[in-house]
């Protein structure tokens, strides 16, 4: 892999560098991504949690009124 980039490098040396940066840059973006969905994913998990014990505390003071 070193000598292909070393050959690559030496025939064409700005268009390796553009090529590196946009694969660092691609490649970081997506763990940026990656970040997102699992905060929005646990977001909405916890959310619905939420709701669920909400009901369940409704019922509960329901049943407490006797409605």
């Amino acid at each position: 892999m070193v000598f292909l980039g070393l050959v690559a490098y030496d025939v064409w040396p700005i268009g390796v560098l553009v090529i590196a940066l946009i694969v660092v840059i691609v490649m970081f973006l997506q763990f940026i991504v990656c970040a997102m969905h699992q905060f929005s994913a646990s977001a909405l998990y916890i959310w619905a949690a939420g709701r669920h014990l909400m009901d369940k505390a409704m019922q509960g003071f329901g049943a407490l009124l006797g409605v």
